[in-house]
């Protein structure tokens, strides 16, 4: 599942959400994005930890896959990972770098039709965001935000049942 995106003919490792790599949100230590993501799905405290200390890709995927997810996880998750992306980079100077070192399109593959878009749409939005400001298109910020906020209101629009028939992928 996943893997690095190719950026200007390049795979970049620093977008790999299994890439380990320590920061903390929250006050909390997480090992790669993954891994943070995947806690955010906990409603129990126990499942989080034990989840957060299963690993940081196919581990932690596999963890995250058999607990207890929050009511409002369809709402939430691109929000989420975005969190978790942000924080990675944030904290990891060299991961930063090489993503704002990058300049073309994002494409990422070896995952879910839903999970290649919304990550190209976080990696772009994060390239955007932590360039210096002058740097910054801030059209392409405003436009990228929008779309996470119109996925998060036309999700918090449908029905539980709506809402699992039309985004159910047991890869997700």
């Amino acid at each position: 599942m996943g893997g690095p995106a190719l950026i200007d003919g390049k795979l970049v490792r620093a977008t790999d959400n299994f890439h380990a790599a320590k920061f903390k949100v929250d006050g909390v230590e997480y090992y790669s994005s993954e891994n943070y993501f995947q806690c955010a799905k906990c409603v129990d405290e126990n499942e989080k930890e034990s989840v957060r200390h299963s690993g940081t890709g196919g581990d932690v995927w596999m963890a995250g896959a058999r607990v207890k997810l929050r009511k409002d996880w369809e709402i939430v998750k691109v929000r989420e990972m975005y969190v978790g992306c942000k924080a990675k980079y944030e904290q990891n100077s060299n991961l930063k770098n090489e993503l704002i070192s990058t300049s073309g399109p994002i494409t990422f593959s070896g995952s879910t039709w839903f999970w290649c878009k919304w990550n190209g749409k976080i990696t772009e939005l994060l390239r955007e965001e932590l360039k210096e400001p002058e740097l910054q298109d801030e059209s392409k910020i405003l436009e990228i935000r929008k779309e996470i906020e119109n996925y998060e209101q036309e999700q918090a629009g449908l029905s539980d049942t709506e809402r699992d028939k039309k985004t159910y992928d047991p890869y997700m």
